[in-house]
């Protein structure tokens, strides 16, 4: 009787069971314990294993709204966690960043072949030969200040830092390259990431990316093995107009004018200079956008089509504010660098697999996914969720999802789920202009990072002992 009510409740619950799904597909404890295994450096497992770890975040993120205590607490009531509500916190801080690397990767890669293709965003003609991959970093900001070295500490704390690797077609998180300093430069953290997002992408890639990422260095790591780049030019590298390459003029979709012409990036003595096409787009009110591409074939890959893409960048921007607020990244569980970090890349997993939820539900109503509101779709899925698992017992749970599927199987399980599930309140609000933003000023000395505090910290200790 109280499995055919489990049931009966799971069915009436589509989006909940659409995310059970997914989740127990990227959740595998196989899987699970093979990441481990792979990537855990001098971590171990006693009382909690980085299974029970990683369903006690899930918890915290999917039901409790960002609570870790009420997460351990109710992991201690069920039986789910034996340990101490401390020993999990203490697990969630030593979790090494290479494996929140790897376990975010090897978990995208397994939802990507279930994202229905038909929802992929199509792109400009002349670029559908190429993966368009956005790259861009993000500091983990409002750490919470229990440490000892942060006691006391004015302004803000910043966790660990994250330069993540979006692939454009689909709106997916496809890797990320990390650094336990949340100051740490950016472009620092490139050469960790391009590989695996290399690994995760087949094909010739094309990687765009803001200014500061203009240089000789980053630009010769964008073109290696055949790839093209396509990044917003910066005053701090030289750019040589070609004399012989006349500059050309015309106007985007908007009326705005642009012009384009040739030339060379990096001083003549520079060993990785290199030749480069340059378009300049003039935004009366806003600032003039620059931009240097390797794609040096004006009629093939038109200007256009390039200033489009670019513009699209600023989706991996509205990635970061939704695992923020939608995800509940500014509640950060732990405070070492490792486990925001681990958070981090668990609300960018989160993301992923709402995208998938909301690709099949685009598909079904045959409209385009941008339209859908990922915010509005997962306060439904957050609802269903609590709903089921105050109904059913979680040694019950189990047995409603017993095999994994095959690739096949899970995606026509996920059309037939969210089918029928639409309401015209997962709309998005129609768009208003956006405000050129006020420049920020940055004031030295108003943040630091945990890494910084607690190093120096250390520091100090150890020069006290030996006086």
């Amino acid at each position: 009787m109280a499995a055919e009510f489990a049931r009966e409740v799971l069915s009436r619950l589509p989006l909940a069971e659409a995310v059970l799904s997914l989740w127990r597909w990227v959740a595998d404890p196989l899987f699970l314990l093979s990441i481990f295994a792979r990537y855990r450096g001098l971590g171990y497992e006693k009382e909690i294993s980085f299974e029970v770890l990683v369903q006690l975040i899930a918890d915290a993120l999917l039901e409790h709204e960002g609570s870790g205590r009420k997460s351990f607490e109710r992991g201690q009531e069920q039986g789910l966690l034996t340990a101490s509500v401390q020993a999990a916190y203490q697990k969630l801080g030593r979790v090494p960043l290479g494996l929140s690397e790897a376990w975010f990767a090897e978990s995208t890669a397994r939802l990507r072949p279930i994202y229905p293709r038909e929802a992929e965003l199509r792109l400009p003609a002349s670029v559908r030969s190429l993966q368009v991959i956005v790259i861009d970093g993000k500091a983990i900001k409002r750490v919470a200040k229990r440490l000892k070295p942060l006691q006391g500490r004015k302004g803000g704390v910043l966790g660990g830092k994250a330069l993540v690797a979006l692939e454009l077609r689909s709106g997916v998180a496809v890797a990320m390259a990390t650094h336990a300093d949340g100051e740490a430069n950016d472009a620092k953290l490139v050469p960790a990431l391009l590989p695996q997002g290399r690994e995760q992408v087949a094909g010739t890639r094309l990687w765009i990316a803001d200014r500061q990422f203009c240089d000789l260095t980053q630009t010769a790591a964008f073109a290696t093995g055949g790839d093209q780049f396509l990044v917003r030019y910066h005053s701090k590298t030289h750019f040589c107009p070609e004399g012989t390459s006349p500059a050309q003029a015309g106007q985007d979709a908007q009326g705005r004018l642009w012009q384009q012409d040739w030339g060379w990036l990096g001083c003549e003595r520079a060993k990785q200079r290199r030749f480069v096409r340059r378009i300049t787009l003039h935004r009366p009110g806003e600032e003039t956008i620059i931009l240097l591409t390797d794609l040096l074939d004006a009629e093939q890959y038109p200007a256009n089509d390039l200033l489009e893409l670019y513009l699209a960048r600023w989706s991996i921007e509205r990635v970061f504010q939704q695992i923020t607020e939608v995800f509940h990244l500014q509640t950060l569980i732990g405070t070492t660098p490792q486990g925001t970090v681990f958070q981090f890349a668990f609300c960018l997993l989160l993301y992923n697999l709402v995208q998938v939820v909301r690709a099949y539900v685009a598909t079904a109503q045959a409209r385009p996914v941008p339209t859908i509101s990922t915010e509005l779709l997962f306060d439904d899925v957050h609802r269903q969720l609590v709903a089921f698992t105050e109904l059913v017992p979680p040694v019950q749970v189990e047995p409603l999802l017993p095999v994994l599927p095959s690739v096949e199987e899970l995606r026509a399980q996920l059309t037939r789920l969210l089918a029928t599930v639409w309401t015209t309140r997962w709309l998005k609000a129609p768009a208003k202009k956006r405000k050129v933003p006020t420049p920020r000023i940055p004031i030295r000395g108003n943040q630091t990072s945990v890494y910084r505090l607690v190093t120096a910290y250390h520091k100090q200790r150890v020069k006290d002992s030996s006086q």
